[in-house]
């Protein structure tokens, strides 16, 4: 007997009815995505004054937002159990891999009166609309509460902020390309989304922690979506050891080249920057011509008063390979305070 013939749907399809009433009487667009035994509530909202809409609000319902609630009063009304909803829909939606026809996938309380959304998401789907759903302020909820989708993430081998962009770009591109405060939002959130992954234990499956810029070079090859992670774990070790002999055995070792002069150049730009930062000896190999860029400028950021700053701003190692970056392009929770720069261009 099936985990899905156990589950009695009559008092879940009431409950969803319910729920989606009272969600369009507040002029309300809810969804409950359900994917691989997690549920996510999301919300929709839109100012529609007649004109073509233009943008719709994306965000999470929290643990105190109008469906969650409307969801425990409705589960208490048909006798459902507390949690009903991560409790039940996992099981009736056969744990959210969709199958033709299947309960209870739909729109409540009808399709002609929509309040409330059911499906049973694909992980890239659930993983872009849960990432469009955090660039909206979330006081109530916390990164505990989206382990689920780090999870999911993981699982569908997005374990990269440059995988995760790859993936969500196509649903922000065209607002991206006119709103610059968006575009340092999205790299936000991309870099949060890595510290998630971290936090989970769900990053690249690195063989072993990086010991050296060497470790970084051999990790990533074959994997260069893996360089971001691969050299914050790096970073970390290197601002964490207390030795300046150790720190400059960690510069020392000569990486084999990747052949990937973005990559090459970079390696070449921290080892050398890193040395000269800490007052220690620059390592021969950085200043080698597979370390040394390709010779064509590369910038951080797209908008131009930006790069303006970046040309200003940028320190020698990164400047004479032409990647223009920020004062500090190493930045991280675990740089020295006592080391971070202060420039005049900073707000």
């Amino acid at each position: 007997m099936s985990v899905f013939s156990l589950v009695n749907p009559d008092p879940i399809l009431k409950a969803l009815n319910l729920v989606g009433e009272e969600l369009r009487d507040r002029r309300m667009l809810g969804e409950i995505m359900v994917c691989s035994g997690h549920v996510f509530l999301l919300r929709y909202g839109w100012n529609d004054d007649g004109n073509p809409i233009e943008q719709v609000d994306i965000s999470f319902d929290g643990k105190n937002g109008p469906i969650r609630q409307a969801c425990d009063r409705v589960g208490q009304v048909v006798w459902l159990p507390d949690g009903w909803v991560e409790r039940l829909l996992p099981r009736v939606c056969r744990d959210g891999t969709p199958q033709s026809g299947d309960f209870p996938t739909g729109m409540y309380p009808s399709w002609e009166r929509p309040g409330l959304r059911v499906l049973a998401a694909p992980p890239r789907l659930l993983i872009a609309m849960v990432f469009l759903a955090t660039m909206r302020p979330m006081p109530d909820t916390t990164v505990e509460d989206l382990e689920g989708a780090f999870r999911i993430a993981a699982d569908a081998g997005i374990r990269t902020g440059k995988g995760l962009r790859k993936l969500v770009m196509p649903y922000i591109q065209r607002r991206t390309d006119e709103d610059s405060d968006l575009r340092k939002v999205v790299e936000h959130k991309l870099s949060a989304f890595e510290m998630g992954l971290d936090r989970f234990s769900l990053g690249p499956p690195l063989k072993f922690r990086p010991k050296c810029l060497a470790d970084v070079a051999e990790l990533i090859r074959g994997n260069p979506d893996w360089f971001h992670y691969a050299m914050w774990q790096f970073q970390e070790a290197f601002y964490l050891e207390p030795s300046r002999d150790t720190q400059q055995t960690m510069l020392d070792p000569a990486p084999a080249p990747l052949e990937l002069g973005w990559n090459d150049a970079w390696i070449g730009a921290i080892g050398e920057h890193l040395a000269q930062r800490w007052s220690l000896r620059v390592p021969r190999w950085t200043q080698e011509e597979p370390f040394m860029g390709n010779g064509i400028p590369d910038f951080w950021s797209a908008e131009p008063i930006a790069r303006d700053i970046e040309i200003v701003e940028t320190p020698p190692a990164f400047r004479r390979r032409l990647l223009f970056t920020s004062a500090e392009p190493l930045m991280s929770a675990k740089f020295p305070n006592h080391m971070k720069p202060r420039m005049p261009y900073w707000i």
